[in-house]
């Protein structure tokens, strides 16, 4: 109930307030507002697939992709060092070939992108400490929405990465249904944290101006 009905519908908070706050929204927020309304429909095919007892790991792959050029698209909005912006606009072109390359040439579309994944956590990880480390910590810094954007992905990628290494390793060679439960209903709460985090960011915004 809670991985397959509650954290998906959860999601719908912060969607709902970002389309409320859209217009008011720099770049930034509605990056991130079209990332959570492309994982809320890859999520939403994912289960319509299991119940119709089918494979959705390719969608991971598709998501993985999806979720890794948004969000480090919203960071390079963030960055006004040239350098950095350079270097993320070049991570982002090529993130996606490489998991291209990935899934048709060296791990299965039908099982989960251990090399990607982790990767992808990693380089969002790392921009969002560069940012916090460049920009500083303001006295205004807990009412700017982008503070609570970020402390949500911080939240959740960083946590959830070894999860993303090893879940080959938990459901095709551990195969103990017990702890694949617990180590999914972890991840799907921390998910739940980022978009709560990011539903608080949103609805600063007008605040914010």
């Amino acid at each position: 109930m809670f991985v397959t009905y509650i954290v998906p519908l959860s999601i719908l908070i912060p969607i709902l307030l970002g389309i409320l706050i859209f217009k008011n929204a720099k770049t930034g927020p509605r990056l991130l507002l079209y990332y959570l309304i492309a994982s809320g429909l890859i999520n939403l095919a994912a289960i319509i697939l299991v119940f119709n007892k089918m494979k959705n790991l390719p969608l991971l792959h598709l998501y993985t992709i999806v979720e890794a050029v948004l969000i480090l698209s919203y960071f390079r909005t963030l960055f006004v060092d040239p350098l950095i912006k350079k270097v993320l606009l070049f991570i982002t072109i090529i993130f996606p070939l490489f998991c291209i390359i990935n899934f048709t040439f060296i791990q299965s579309i039908f099982t989960f992108n251990t090399y990607t994944r982790p990767l992808e956590a990693i380089l969002i990880t790392f921009f969002c400490l560069l940012y916090f480390y460049k920009s500083g910590f303001t006295e205004n810094f807990i009412n700017k929405p982008t503070s609570w954007f970020n402390i949500g992905i911080l939240m959740y990628f960083p946590v959830v990465c070894i999860i993303f290494i090893l879940s080959n390793y938990m459901v095709f060679v551990t195969k103990n249904k017990a702890m694949n439960s617990i180590v999914w209903h972890f991840h799907a709460g921390m998910s739940m944290v980022m978009y709560l985090a990011w539903a608080k960011g949103f609805s600063l915004i007008k605040k914010d101006g």
